[in-house]
């Protein structure tokens, strides 16, 4: 069982019993993989792409892929001042005893947290140092210029990592037992992966061709924190089609490929057996885009009552008129649309191919069916951006306004990312960038808008990571001196760092952040994503002139990606009236829906349940999530209320202080008629939860039912002066007993090692049972 320290913030994070975990023998011949992300567990288990390799690698009979997240600062500073090396989850083995570690790196401000990894795993911070132990990999969308910090990997693979890592692993297979460096060399020779320590020609960005073929996670381990995004993800198609000129998504994931609706609809039934989850994500980077998407939200309002649905990035003119009701039954989330830019004309620069009349005439539409708010992205600090161009923005939400829709407008200035149109181009000054910022917020004051700026300061310094070259690597490790670590959180972002060292060391930041030549070599030339530098030339040149190019779903421009197959989309026009003639699934209703709601009376029935050993670091609210996915993925269905963003009826008993077990914790719930709980359901349900919560018993009817007089026993290996009625001594353990209120502040005082809640009559021996 775990000691957490009681002042160490959320600590179920660091448990390592989440439902769906995977376990392994780790003897013989076992390879020994550490997936780490440079990030704190919330983050980190709600990414796709980490679950994706996760389940893929533990789909190996001979792998064991186990996890590990950045610790927050609390649980830092408590390995680094007791000694404790960083950690899997699974097994608890150090880093450093694994056989390979890799990090998935996804933002680059989250380098400096995979140095202070390596740091707190006792592993050198550069591959050149190191004579033993793991090898490093890295990979992730950042990959595609790892040059300012490739000395810290000893492999890197650049793009989609699916086949390559399965690759890895087998060839590491054949290696092992070989010297570190010979096995490095090898690996290295894999087309898509290089080394810092043998450099190569070109390195080839690898591309999953047909995503029907490749595996997806269905029952991925369900986080026992809540996570920033607490759903279940399904990948409805990768790349984008739509070329906007400043996307690295863009280009650095073409070309577009869809999952087929019967694939999708597979995963999505595995899912919800496996997981329970209560909202389904459709990943996408423009969900609208996809052929099939209505077919599938239709296919998830049918068969999973009051399961929702999230679409994350809509392109504005691809959801349908007529489909914007179904949508609104069972999406909870608002609509998030990608503006850009206010003015017609910077969007016709950066090739954002839309049509704002379309989202316009659809807002009495968006207002009839519930929507009260919308979501827009913005982008500010384009070459050619004029006043004018920003304070339009005022004129384009007067439509909203008169509709009475709230927008919450996020702002984000531009970066010059590589393999891009734009990677020459230069960014805009902070200063500039402020007032910018400044102007859309007096523009708006009085609105129905909430504006949200990304800090142009941090901005400027991911400019400088993302477009770095090998002279930035000495600026980690400074960094990481000066205990510079989740930068990704604004409370720990200290820009001050990078401008002491590159003060120090003579460079001048701006640098970085300058014009570019197009006849010069950049530090990333050696990656080939499949794009032509040529066209990205073009494309730069075609900016300049305001034109457009057309994008990948109405004809291929010859890119370089030399697709195989045509692309389909459902097309950009798809929202005009016209289109509602269409054949659809099923009628609509000709006034918004509420989700639906049954006000006959359900069938009551509590749960008497306990948590023990490492569950009791996990938090009231997550418990009764983690049993209310138990309970879905059982088939059993919740009565709702409320209208428009239901809730479940459920009753529990009072909050558990986290630390403190309990054998008789209480959760009621209320079904549909029809549905019968037995004692097989409880066998059930306790094969899915996570180790240390299992229920006991259920009664058909209120919590009230079940109530009793409880007491808290407490444990520890010293006698202790207080109040209580010491119960006895066994195995050099004193027992006593505590009845009343503040058992939360007696727990902090340390003075026990368990605190455990029971019924009166289990303690006076009337029960023995549990």
């Amino acid at each position: 069982m775990l000691n957490i320290p009681k002042d160490i913030m959320k600590p179920a994070r660091y448990s390592g019993i989440e439902p769906n975990r995977i376990m392994k023998d780790p003897t013989g011949q076992t390879i020994r993989f550490a997936l780490c992300y440079p990030d704190i567990y919330e983050v980190g288990m709600s990414y796709y792409g980490y679950f994706l390799l996760y389940g893929l690698t533990n789909t190996l009979p001979d792998v064991w892929c186990e996890r590990c997240f950045a610790p927050w600062h609390d649980m830092d500073s408590h390995l680094q001042r007791n000694g404790i090396p960083l950690m899997t989850l699974e097994s608890r083995t150090p880093l450093h005893a694994m056989d390979l570690v890799g990090f998935s790196l996804s933002y680059e401000l989250n380098v400096t947290n995979i140095l202070n990894m390596l740091s707190l795993a006792r592993i050198p911070l550069r591959s050149e140092d190191r004579e033993s132990g793991p090898i490093i990999l890295g990979g992730g969308p950042s990959m595609l210029n790892a040059t300012p910090f490739e000395k810290f990997f000893d492999l890197i693979v650049v793009g989609e990592a699916e086949s390559k890592l399965i690759e890895i692993l087998s060839l590491y297979r054949t290696l092992r037992g070989a010297h570190r460096i010979d096995i490095i060399r090898e690996l290295a020779r894999l087309d898509g992966v290089y080394s810092p320590l043998f450099r190569k020609g070109k390195v080839r960005r690898q591309v999953i061709e047909d995503l029907d073929g490749v595996y997806h996670p269905a029952t991925p381990p369900i986080p026992v924190v809540g996570s920033i995004h607490n759903r279940f993800n399904v990948e409805i198609s990768r790349g984008c089609g739509n070329g906007c000129r400043f996307c690295l998504a863009g280009y650095g994931y073409r070309p577009y490929r869809e999952r087929s609706l019967e694939r999708i609809r597979d995963i999505i039934d595995r899912g919800m057996e496996g997981t329970g989850y209560e909202e389904i994500s459709l990943l996408s980077l423009s969900s609208g885009d996809h052929s099939a998407l209505f077919d599938v939200i239709s296919y998830i309002k049918g068969k999973y009552s009051g399961v929702s649905v999230a679409l994350p990035s809509l392109k504005i003119g691809t959801i349908r008129e007529d489909e914007i009701g179904v949508i609104g039954d069972i999406a909870r989330t608002g609509f998030t649309f990608a503006l850009e830019s206010a003015s017609t004309g910077m969007r016709c620069r950066i090739n954002k191919n839309i049509d704002l009349d379309v989202l316009l005439g659809q807002l009495p539409l968006l207002k009839k069916y519930g929507w009260r708010k919308l979501k827009l992205y913005l982008m500010i600090g384009f070459p050619w951006e004029k006043e004018e161009d920003i304070s339009v923005i005022r004129e384009i939400l007067l439509p909203f306004e008169k509709e009475h829709i709230d927008i919450n407008l996020a702002v984000s200035p531009f970066i010059p990312k590589p393999h891009t149109p734009f990677q020459w181009l230069p960014m805009e000054s902070e200063d500039t960038l402020n007032e910018k910022i400044l102007m859309i917020k007096k523009t708006l004051k009085g609105r129905r808008v909430k504006v949200r700026y990304r800090d142009a300061k941090t901005s400027m310094i991911e400019a400088i990571v993302s477009r770095g070259d090998e002279r930035l690597a000495p600026m980690f490790e400074f960094l990481l001196e000066k205990d510079c670590k989740l930068e990704a959180w604004r409370e720990s972002f200290r820009p001050e760092l990078y401008t002491e060292w590159f003060e120090k060391e003579g460079i001048a930041m701006g640098e970085y952040l300058a014009e570019k030549s197009i006849k010069k070599a950049l530090p990333w030339d050696f990656i080939d994503t499949g794009v032509d530098k040529s066209f990205l030339v073009s494309e730069l040149d075609r900016a300049e002139k305001g034109e457009q190019t057309r994008d990948c779903y109405s004809g291929c421009a010859i890119c370089g990606m030399k697709c195989k197959t045509p692309l389909q989309s459902r097309g950009a026009a798809i929202a005009i009236q016209s289109s509602a003639a269409e054949s659809k699934p099923e009628p609509f209703p000709s006034e918004p829906q509420a989700q639906q709601t049954s006000s006959a009376p359900g069938v009551k029935y509590t749960f008497r349940y306990g948590k023990f050993g490492d569950a009791r670091y996990i938090g009231h609210l997550d418990t009764m999530n983690i049993l209310l996915r138990a309970l879905r993925s059982l088939g059993i269905t919740i009565k709702t209320h409320g209208k428009y963003h239901p809730m479940p009826k459920i009753s529990l008993s009072d909050a558990l202080p986290i630390g403190i077990e309990s054998n008789c914790e209480l959760l009621e719930i209320e079904t549909t008629v029809g549905i019968l709980i037995h004692e097989e359901t409880v066998r059930d349900i306790n094969r899915i939860l996570p180790r240390g919560i299992k229920v006991f018993e259920f009664i058909k009817g209120s919590l009230q039912n079940m109530v009793k007089d409880y007491s808290y026993l407490l444990v520890s290996d010293r006698t202790v002066e207080n109040e209580m009625w010491k119960l006895r001594y066994n195995n050099k353990k004193y027992l006593y007993v505590w009845k009343g209120k503040g058992i939360k502040e007696l727990w902090s005082k340390g003075e026990f090692e368990r605190i455990i809640k029971t019924e009166d009559r289990r303690i006076h021996g009337r029960r023995t049972d549990n």
